[in-house]
């Protein structure tokens, strides 16, 4: 008897039937697309696009942007980034395969010195741009109605702190609304994935920052921490989680490995919170990379991905996805993938603003 084949689902028959209306595999760019694709130049006035991680024009370390951020954004209709730096980034440098490594102690106040000085950096770049900062629960929102570019000023790592809670206020004065815990260097807040563990996942202080941060109204990031310091987090933390760039695995999990598996996934799904799926170079084009984000939909639900790029993060190598002015490209691509305009607008934007609008102040 012959065997019975599977039934596609609804997507994989959107999938096919996206194929024959956009005709062909030729990479388009981003303007091409909103000229010649009405339902995605109606998509692209309805849903709102947010990179959940990003280090774009240089925000960690260059003197100088290196490019004009806001009109790249303009330019493919996306509404916001959350611009970060690396607090431990001084004692960061990547080796020979372009692996991270931590090269030393810093001295005594130097990360919360380089810290201030990129917060400056980041207030020269809203200043010079046209940028606007969103700030509390709708701005996102506000800054799609208005067409004006918008960075959630984040920071990755809380190495800056130096054993001092009370910097997490002065960071909120200064702006930022979204903060991650953990990065490279061992933290005393919890243990990292790329790091042997040595506090068994989440530790006191970790958890002093996460209700810092619960009070005064900022996205709690557990990107990088192991799967006990997340699980640490979402027992601690009373709104839900941002794991804002990672991917998921297709086999066993390495040692040390940034990637996560399933179980990792759920457990920031369960809160409410959403995994930000990163461009890594690995993913060899768009096209890839929104093959990778349809896997994580599989694996966490719809309602739980976002795009987290790490835009500027992966040293000389390029992320597939380096110029927002491509967003039309990748709302086309979540098209033709079989999505439904509903679930790219959450796919794009919509998952982080909910968690946004649930974590900081009205």
């Amino acid at each position: 008897m012959e065997p019975r084949r599977p039934s596609l689902t609804r997507r994989e028959v959107l999938a096919a039937l996206g194929l024959l209306a956009l005709g062909g595999c030729a990479r388009r760019s981003g303007g091409d697309v909103a000229e010649s694709d009405p339902e995605a130049t109606r998509l692209l006035d309805s849903v709102i696009g947010v990179d959940i991680h990003s280090h774009a024009a240089g925000a960690t370390g260059r003197r100088t942007p290196a490019y004009d951020l806001a009109a790249r954004m303009r330019s493919g209709r996306m509404t916001a980034v959350c611009l970060q730096h690396s607090s431990d980034s001084p004692v960061l440098q990547r080796d020979g395969q372009n692996r991270v490594r931590v090269t030393r102690e810093p001295m005594s106040g130097e990360l919360w010195r380089f810290t201030q000085a990129r917060l400056d950096w980041i207030d020269a770049l809203v200043s010079g741009q046209g940028l606007q900062r969103a700030l509390r629960r709708g701005d996102l929102e506000a800054a799609h109605r208005d067409r004006r570019p918008a960075i959630v000023h984040a920071i990755e790592g809380c190495q800056f702190i130096e054993g001092k809670p009370e910097r997490i206020a002065e960071v909120y004065r200064r702006g930022v609304r979204h903060l991650q815990l953990v990065h490279f260097m061992p933290s005393d807040l919890g243990d990292n994935q790329t790091e042997s563990p040595a506090h068994g996942g989440l530790t006191t202080l970790g958890r002093d920052v996460i209700a810092e941060c619960n009070r005064l109204g900022i996205v709690v990031d557990v990107a990088h921490g192991t799967l006990a310091m997340v699980e640490g987090a979402a027992r601690a933390s009373r709104t839900p989680l941002i794991l804002s760039h990672t991917n998921l695995a297709s086999r066993r999990l390495e040692p040390f490995t940034r990637l996560i598996s399933g179980d990792h996934g759920k457990l920031v799904a369960g809160t409410g919170g959403v995994v930000g799926i990163w461009a890594s170079p690995g993913f060899g084009s768009l096209a890839g990379y929104v093959d990778g984000v349809a896997r994580a939909v599989d694996a966490f639900g719809v309602d739980h991905v976002g795009f987290g790029t790490d835009n500027g993060g992966f040293g000389q190598s390029q992320a597939v996805w380096i110029d927002y002015a491509d967003f039309p490209q990748i709302v086309e691509l979540l098209r033709r993938k079989g999505f439904s305009s509903a679930d790219v607008g959450k796919l794009v934007g919509g998952n982080y603003i909910r968690v946004f609008n649930q974590s900081v102040r009205v």
